[in-house]
């Protein structure tokens, strides 16, 4: 029986730490995308400082997700078929994965090292 060394063991451990970070920027991006909905909601006089506030948490985003080796990936407007670092929510509404790209992000896809460390969520569209 092999038994676990050290650089084993931190390995699993930076692959969990770094799963637990992919969910965490996906929760984040989620609510900035919400968030960034409402906007449209609130009094003129708020809208500029709150879009400021969207702009800035995205941009903390994505330099802490870069501090942790990982990228946040938003396929809107990307092609789609295999290989694609998604899944599509309604992939089975067309004949083929031909032509398709991606309408809108539903969730991120996680990156790090050239590895999608979690999938996006999508929908598709006919590229026009």
């Amino acid at each position: 029986m092999r038994q676990r060394s050290q650089k084993d063991g931190d390995v699993t451990h930076d692959q969990e730490t770094s799963s637990i970070v992919a969910r965490l920027c996906v929760e984040q991006w989620k609510l900035l995308q919400q968030y960034a909905k409402t906007v449209g909601l609130v009094p003129d006089a708020e809208k500029n400082r709150l879009t400021s506030q969207i702009k800035y948490s995205e941009i903390q985003l994505h330099a802490l997700a870069a501090e942790a080796g990982l990228k946040v990936i938003s396929l809107d407007g990307e092609p789609f078929g295999p290989g694609s670092p998604a899944t599509a929510d309604n992939l089975e509404d067309f004949p083929s994965e031909d032509g398709l790209v991606v309408e809108r992000t539903l969730s991120p896809a996680i990156v790090r090292d050239m590895r999608v460390i979690q999938m996006g969520r999508v929908l598709l569209a006919l590229k026009s």
